[in-house]
């Protein structure tokens, strides 16, 4: 899924725009490396904002990133006897 990278806060955090499936403890993927993690979203339910705490706080990114869920919702599908 794609989000939009906005800003940097002063404490280090990235602020993203994105749509609403997205999950608190995704991985954030900037030009295919994993750029930190979504610890929170926040604004209106259509399309939040994204707080990221990002791997490296010197980090600078801006444009489109991509999130990855960790959880899938097919994950415990199997069938069990």
């Amino acid at each position: 899924m794609k989000v939009e990278i906005l800003h940097k806060t002063p404490k280090g955090f990235l602020i993203a725009r994105g749509k609403r499936e997205i999950k608190i403890g995704s991985v954030v993927i900037f030009k295919n490396k994993k750029i930190g993690k979504v610890v929170d979203i926040f604004g209106p339910v259509a399309k939040p904002y994204i707080k990221i705490l990002p791997i490296n706080k010197d980090i600078e990114v801006s444009g489109t990133a991509y999130i990855k869920n960790d959880k899938s919702k097919y994950k415990n599908t199997e069938k069990k006897n």
